[in-house]
Formats: structure tokens, C-alpha cells, sequence
């Protein structure tokens, strides 16, 4: 930001921090057929050139057209598929429609595999008005059948029908509970006779970068003269910005920041301001032209990088890492910042499918959520606060004290001495309990060899003699202590875990290649930590020490790898609820009074449906990342996961009225389907009513909140804290419309102050872009006053709309805008740091790439992890 030594300051300061989607949006600008949004949901994963195999479970892939339920079948046997199957009781006569996703056109093998037992009926399955088929599922046991072969289908991508009707049952079977009988779907498999066409051609799509002319100095100066002199002649102005100081390219060039902030503001038409002369289509298009190539000119040959200070693991990278190092079965304390709790195992990439239906529970704002595999009597570690406008990551909130030093010694204590650690570890006979045939006079020699690859996993790199010498000393003095090869074990892990080499992420620069590139241990750690948040396995160590996981084909092999890994839902858990804020829901509290329908109690507690709210969001996220959809979805989805509850809300909006406060809505176990969105004023991130509530007063919207937040969380681009003489509105919008004005109208008269125009005139439009969304996010055409609503606007002083809908269109037809607002979100998270202008060329680069794939999940991921300050550290940064 420019120094800010006036208020007036602070409002440039406004002017010229919104402004930098625009330009940059310019600068890589893909041009799009007829200027329509492209069709970013045809974007996803496709084994183009591959045949598929495509497994439904009947418990989690179905949409239904009826209730129905999920029974656990373990305790029958290992016959069923994800020890599960979906239970339909059904009268004679009745039908049961079920729906299938399949996400490649072609040619089909598809077979039914279903339960039978003494009281299952006999019914007549079709698929998509095909040839029936009738099945008797009787048995006097409870089993599968054998698989039911349906022949082959042709099917279009979509939803395919699945059609059961009861029948009746056989002249053995019992009816259940003397009235119809049972079916259970386990799976249907789906197998592709062809090979599978891309679902878009990639290769067709060719990234159009506009060519730049730039003019001449004397003719910028010419134009700078005629109508921006008058205003920035003086530092100490309004402004704080001399243009008279800047007499020849050179002095440009030898500002970078400030140059870039002149071309972000000319740009979007910021500057001249409206009340000055402005300047002509021609002369502003000169004056990017110019500054866009002389910016380029400064950083085409810079590579410094910011240094990024070594920092210690914070608590949800602690969990994993100790997690991964001992194999142990679930997490080693509670972690609400792992929102989504599933039942069921749903989480599998390498499916390249998200499940259609989740059985799940909220752990920050649910009851009763904690995981079932988890170490009781550990210590607790305190939660890591998320920097402003960034994640909590950073390197200097995540220092380590001596007091904070001794806790972690206590920590790895109560971890490895806790009750369950032997039966959730899978360590537990390999490593810390020792050979029924071994002596004692063996013990510290077989110390030696279990402890040597725990500390290369633990440090994430070579052990040298020294140091796996002096663990083992370790070992032996306590072994004399306790006489116990377990527990001397035990401790020596608890050293392990309190060691500066564990706690601390590091970085080393290759000492035989390049001077400042990472060696690959060090970027074996800075991969996995980035997409599972956790320590590397031994895939990436042995490439590390082959010295060739830096080589472009071996790294982009592993970041596939890893996405397809269960541990990659790290990037859900993790950067996806820092990066859209969804902590901030857990501190909105809508009025009661006025929201009662918000709230439900249960035994003697109100709960929020911010715990059906928040889910969405991230289940939006895991979809996208698991198909590897477009990041556009995240902006317009034609698809959510809610539960019936949160349908309800936004479908109708008065379904919860009538229902009493207790037990209103359910709080413990909550079903989230796929649901097809009527509407496109749902779908994507912004218009999900955990946004939009968490960015409301407890008594009315606040476009001021919402904007902040689109501003912040959609393009990147957080403004300042306003100022402490701001003066405030009314926070009840019924004492607003009781003067007969909108809370538009009384933004705009807080406008007439000059200290809050500008302000306002940056983040206004793109708060009232959602103001139809109520203050717990439900729809409305009016105000409660019957006051009609105005949620027209101007993005980025160019792209008009007039709703909330026709603001998606803007972004999607500019889907530079997000994009990179994005990819700065997620490179800035993978490198725990602030980006700097430096970083410019490299946000740059895996823009155009992201554009040339249409914005695809991966291409995004890989984007990041191969790009140069990834790769690299800091000339300046500390050496270890």
C-alpha cells in the first residue's frame, strides 16, 4: 500500500488496491466465442483414450425420489461392497427410482449386484425403460447375489434411471414387519465397451494475449501533463504521489510497485476520476500499453524472491505429520478445524468421482463429533490464529518459545504414553515392541535400525551417524531408567517429536546445480506440506535421494500422485476454509428474535444451521478438486451438497417457519446429496447462505461485509481497515426503512461525507450484488418494508449487471478475474507467505496455463508446484 500519512491517503490507498483484477485480467485475456461465457462445467477429469469401470454404491452414488436409508453390513460378512448397502422397504406394487451419474458418453456393460435374505422381495428392475428384469432376492441366509447382467446401454452424460418395483415375494419369504418386503442395492457397475473422448479438446484451445504497443516517454508525459498533473504534483497531496518525480522511463522502471499501482488504477478507469477531464480510449490504451511492457521490462529478468523465515508446524500439520510418522488410525486430538466428518469413508480421488449422497457431521459447530480413533489424555496444542487477509501458516505468528519448546516435549509424551496409541499405531510391533528372541544386550543395536527410518521421516532427510547415534544414546540412558524396550522407545519418540528438525520446516538450496534451486529434500517437504499438510512419504524421500524429484517430468508425476491420494483432502480441510473464511460463520449470531427460524434447540442448547451451512461449500470444493472441475465452479455450479434442511432454505423459504424451536432441524447425523440447482442465483461459493449469513449484521445485511469479502476472497484484492472516524449506520434495517429509504439510499447518504465515498464506491457494488440474500441468506424480491431492491451495479468500472446472476455472467465471461485472484490465494498458501511484485511474472505464467485448460483443478495445483519461487528459496533466507 502507499504510505498512508493522511486519510486522504488511506482513500487512494482504497483506489489503487481494488484495481489490480482488471489490468491483470487484461494482460492474459482469452477471448471467448461471441462473448459467452464458456461452459466451464465441461471441464473435469476425462481418462481420454482409456475404457472406465464405473462403481455406484448404493449408499452414497443414488438420488432417490423417495426416503430411504443405509445399512451398515459388516457384521454380516465381507460380501458387500464399502460394508454398506441402501434398504428399501416396499409395499407391493410400489416403484423406487434411482439415479446415476455417468460422467463419459458411450457404450455401457452394466450389472446390478444386490442383497438377499429370508424376508428381500421379488422385483422387476429396469434402466431407462430397457428390458425388465425380475429378481428374486429370497435366501435363507443374509448374502449378495450373484451379479445381475442388464446387457449393454448407451448412455449420454447425465443421469441414467434405475427403476425397482416390489413385486411381490417368494412363496418362502416373510414379509418385513408383516407388511411388504426389503431390497438392498450394494453396487451397480458400469463398464465402458470404448475408449472415452475427452470431455473438452484442450489442444483446440489456443490462450490469445493481446499484443502491446507501448509509445513513447514523451508522449506519456504529454498525456500524464494534460490530465493527472494537476492532482499528483505534490507528495504531500491527497494523493501522496509526485508525478513530477518520475522524468524519464528510468525513473518508472526503478519503482516497480508504483508502476504497477499507476497501471492498476489507469486501467480500470479509477483514475482520472469522474469529476476530471477524462482521458481518451486512445490515450488510456497507450498509457497500459506502455506501462504493462515497461513493467515487464523491470521483472523479465528479476528473480529475487522474498524470503520465507523457517517456521515451526502448526497444529493441524502437527496432527498430520505425528499421524502419518506413527501410521496411527486417526488423529491425536480433536481438530474442529476439520469441519466435515464423514461416517463413511467418501474422500477418494483416485475415483476421479465424488459420491452423490454423504452421511456426515459438522465437528466445529456440531454435537458431539469427535472421531471415534482418537488419543485420549494428550496435551492440548493451542488453535494457530489465520493471519489477516491470509492463512495461518505464516512464518511470524509460528515462532517457538522455550515455554512453548518445553509444552511440545509434554506433547510428544502424553502422544506415545497414551492409552490407545498401541492399538491405533501400526508401528506398534515393527518398531516399538522388540522380538520375543531378543536379548537385552540386542536391544540398543535393534534401537539403532528402527530408529534410523523414523528419523529420516520425521526430519525429512538423510540421517547422518551423529545424530542417529545420539538417539540411540538417548535410548540406552533411559533404557537404564526403565529396564522397558517399549517404553524407552516411547520417550525416544517423544524426543523425536519435540526436535527442532520436526517442529521446523526448512529450507536448503542445491549445493551442485542451481545456487538457489531447493534440493529435493527440501522440496519433497515443501510439496507434501502444501497438498497433504503433512510430512513426505517414502516415495518422494527415495526420489529425493535419487536426486530427481526436481526434474519436470518426475514432479508433475508425483503432484498427480498426491492429489489422487486420500491425504490430499488436506487442501479441503486446510486452504479451502481459510481461503472463503468460513471460520467467521462460527462467530455470525443473527438476532434471535428476529431469526428464531435460524436457530434450534436441543436438550437445553440453541444450535445454528450454520452447521448444515458451512458444509456446502467445502463438499462444492472436494467435488471440484476430486473430478477435476474448472475453478469456475466455484463462482457458477449447476450443482450443491445440502441436506434436505439447508434445500429447504433456499428452495423455500418459509419451510422452517412453522416448525416448533426444539428440534427444528437435526444437528448429529446430516445427509448432503447432490442436488441440481433450480436457479443460477444459487450455486458456486459467493451466493451459499454460509457467506452470506457470516458476512451479515445480526440485524440486517451488510453489503459493506459482503463486498469486503468478495473483494478479499474472489479477486484477491482485500481493502484497508477503514479509518476510526467512520461514522456508523443504523444496524436495525427496520429503523432505516422506517424513514422510507432502502439501506442502499442510506449508504449513499453516508457517500455525501467525502471521507466515505471512495471507499464505498469500491466495495458497494459488489455488496449489493447479493442483497436479494436476506441476513441468513434466504431469498427475497422486496424488503420486509416492501421496498423493492436494487442490486444493480458496475464490476471493475466496466462490466455492468443487474443482478446477482447477471454479476456471475461478468466474471465468467472475464474468467480471468477470479482466476487469478485464486492462484494467488493458493500460490501465497503453498509458499507460507505474503506474494510480493516479484511474484508477478510467476502468478503470471500459471495464469495463462490455468486459462489454456479452461481453468482445471490440477492444471492449477501443478501450476503452483512447478512454478519458480516454489522451486526455489530466497538469496537472503536463513540457511540451515
Amino acid at each position: 500500500m502507499l504510505n498512508r500519512v493522511s486519510f486522504f491517503g488511506y482513500v487512494a490507498a482504497v483506489a489503487l488496491g481494488l484495481a489490480t483484477c482488471f489490468v491483470f485480467a487484461c494482460e492474459t485475456r482469452q477471448v471467448i466465442a461471441d462473448n459467452m461465457p464458456f461452459d466451464f462445467h465441461r471441464v473435469r477429469k476425462s481418462p481420454a483414450g482409456q475404457r472406465v469401470n464405473e462403481v455406484y454404491e448404493g449408499e452414497s452414488d443414488f438420488v432417490f425420489d423417495q426416503p430411504i436409508r443405509v445399512q451398515d453390513m459388516d457384521h454380516y460378512g465381507p460380501h458387500w461392497s464399502q460394508d454398506a448397502h441402501l434398504l428399501w422397504h416396499g409395499q407391493v406394487g410400489e416403484t423406487l427410482t434411482c439415479e446415476f451419474r455417468i460422467p463419459y458418453a458411450g457404450r455401457y456393460q452394466v450389472k446390478l449386484v444386490m442383497t438377499k435374505a429370508s424376508d428381500y422381495g421379488i422385483c422387476a428392475a429396469q434402466i431407462n425403460g430397457g428390458p425388465i428384469h425380475r429378481i428374486d432376492l429370497y435366501s435363507t441366509q443374509v448374502t449378495t447375489a450373484s451379479p445381475i447382467d442388464f446387457g449393454e446401454y448407451t448412455f449420454s452424460a447425465g443421469y441414467q434411471r434405475l427403476t425397482i418395483k416390489m413385486m411381490g415375494g417368494n412363496v418362502q419369504a416373510k414379509q418385513f414387519r408383516d407388511q411388504g418386503y426389503l431390497v438392498g442395492i450394494d453396487y451397480l457397475r458400469c463398464i465402458s465397451r470404448e475408449r472415452v473422448a475427452p470431455s473438452i479438446d484442450f489442444a483446440e484451445q489456443k490462450n490469445s494475449r493481446p499484443t502491446r504497443v507501448p509509445t513513447t516517454f514523451d508522449n506519456v508525459q504529454s498525456i500524464l501533463q494534460t490530465s493527472c498533473v494537476q492532482c499528483h504534483e505534490d507528495a504531500e497531496g491527497e494523493s501522496n504521489l509526485n508525478l513530477q518525480d518520475l522524468a524519464s522511463k528510468a525513473d518508472f522502471l526503478a519503482s516497480p510497485k508504483l508502476l504497477s499501482r499507476i497501471l492498476r488504477v489507469v486501467s480500470q478507469h479509477e483514475m482520472p476520476p469522474p469529476e476530471e477531464p477524462p482521458l481518451t480510449a486512445t490515450q488510456r490504451q497507450q498509457l497500459v500499453d506502455t506501462f504493462h511492457v515497461w513493467l515487464e521490462e523491470c521483472l523479465r529478468n528479476d528473480r529475487r524472491l522474498a524470503p520465507v523465515v523457517i517456521r515451526r508446524l502448526n497444529r493441524y500439520e502437527y496432527n498430520n505429520a505425528v499421524r502419518d510418522l506413527f501410521k496411527l488410525r486417526g488423529d491425536i486430538y480433536p481438530l474442529p478445524e476439520k469441519v466435515v466428518r464423514g461416517f463413511t469413508p467418501y474422500f477418494n480421488p483416485s475415483s476421479d468421482r465424488f459420491p452423490e449422497a454423504i452421511q456426515l457431521g459438522n465437528r466445529t459447530l456440531g454435537k458431539n463429533q469427535i472421531e471415534k480413533q482418537i488419543l485420549t489424555g494428550v496435551v492440548p496444542y493451542a488453535i494457530d490464529l489465520q493471519s489477516e487477509h491470509g492463512f495461518n501458516n505464516r512464518s511470524r505468528d509460528l515462532s517457538l518459545s522455550p515455554l512453548l519448546m518445553e509444552s511440545f516435549l509434554q506433547l510428544g509424551k502424553s502422544i506415545v504414553h497414551s492409552p490407545e496409541f498401541d492399538d491405533y499405531s501400526a508401528l506398534t510391533r515393527s518398531v516399538f515392541q522388540p522380538p520375543a528372541e531378543a536379548t537385552r544386550s540386542e536391544y540398543e543395536e535393534l534401537a539403532r535400525e528402527r530408529l534410523g527410518p523414523i528419523l529420516q521421516r520425521a526430519f525429512r532427510r538423510p540421517i547422518d551417524d551423529e545424530t542417529l547415534d545420539r538417539y540411540v544414546r538417548f535410548f540406552a540412558a533411559d533404557m537404564s531408567t526403565h529396564s522397558s524396550f517399549q517404553r524407552s522407545m516411547k520417550n525416544t519418540m517423544a524426543a523425536i517429536l519435540s526436535s527442532p528438525r520436526f517442529l521446523y520446516l526448512t529450507h536448503r538450496d542445491s549445493r551442485d546445480l542451481s545456487a538457489f534451486r531447493l534440493d529435493d529434500f527440501s522440496l519433497a517437504a515443501r510439496l507434501s506440506f502444501f497438498i497433504w499438510s503433512s510430512i513426505p512419504d517414502a516415495q518422494l524421500l527415495e526420489l529425493a535421494s535419487q536426486r530427481v524429484l526436481h526434474r519436470p517430468d518426475v514432479l508433475r508425476v508425483q503432484i498427480q500422485r498426491m492429489l489422487k491420494d486420500p491425504r490430499s483432502r488436506a487442501l479441503a480441510e486446510n486452504f479451502a476454509r481459510q481461503w472463503l473464511r468460513l471460520d467467521q460463520l462460527i462467530t455470525a449470531v443473527p438476532d434471535f428474535d428476529r431469526y428464531t427460524v435460524y436457530y434450534s434447540r436441543i436438550g437445553c442448547e440453541q444450535w445454528k444451521l450454520g452447521l448444515h451451512m458451512m458444509v456446502e461449500p467445502l463438499l462444492l470444493f472436494e467435488s471440484i478438486m476430486v473430478e477435476d472441475r474448472s475453478i469456475m465452479l466455484f463462482v457458477d455450479s449447476s450443482y450443491a451438497y445440502r441436506s434436505d434442511t439447508l434445500h429447504a432454505w433456499y428452495t423455500d423459504p418459509s419451510a422452517l417457519e412453522g416448525r416448533p424451536n426444539r428440534n427444528r432441524f437435526p444437528t448429529n447425523e446430516l445427509l448432503f446429496r447432490r442436488r441440481r440447482l433450480p436457479s443460477r442465483r444459487e450455486g458456486g461459493v459467493m451466493t451459499t447462505a454460509a457467506v452470506m449469513t457470516m458476512t451479515s449484521s445480526p440485524l440486517r445485511t451488510s453489503p459493506i461485509r459482503r463486498g469486503a469479502w468478495v473483494a478479499t476472497t474472489i479477486f484477491n484484492q482485500p481493502p484497508p481497515p477503514p479509518p476510526d472516524t467512520i461514522p456508523a449506520i443504523e444496524a436495525d434495517d427496520q429503523a432505516i426503512e422506517s424513514l422510507g429509504l432502502t439501506l442502499r439510499q442510506r449508504l449513499e447518504q453516508h457517500q455525501s461525507d467525502r471521507s466515505c465515498a471512495t471507499c464505498h464506491q469500491k466495495i458497494d457494488p459488489l455488496g449489493f450484488a447479493f442483497e436479494n440474500f436476506d441476513a441468513i441468506g434466504r431469498w427475497r424480491q422486496t424488503y420486509r418494508s416492501g421496498l423493492s431492491i436494487d442490486s444493480a451495479g458496475t464490476l471493475f468500472g466496466q462490466a455492468n449487471f443487474a443482478d446477482v446472476e447477471s454479476f456471475k455472467d461478468a466474471i465468467l465471461k472475464n474468467p480471468e478475474w477470479f482466476m487469478r485472484g485464486f492462484i494467488e490465494h493458493l500460490l501465497s498458501y503453498a509458499l507460507g507467505r505474503e506474494l510480493e511484485i516479484e511474484d508477478r511474472t510467476t502468478v503470471d505464467q500459471i495464469l495463462a496455463n490455468s486459462l489454456q485448460r479452461r481453468g482445471q483443478f490440477s492444471s492449477v495445483v501443478v501450476g503452483v508446484a512447478t512454478s519458480y519461487p516454489f522451486l526455489h528459496r530466497a538469496q537472503s533466507a536463513e540457511k540451515e
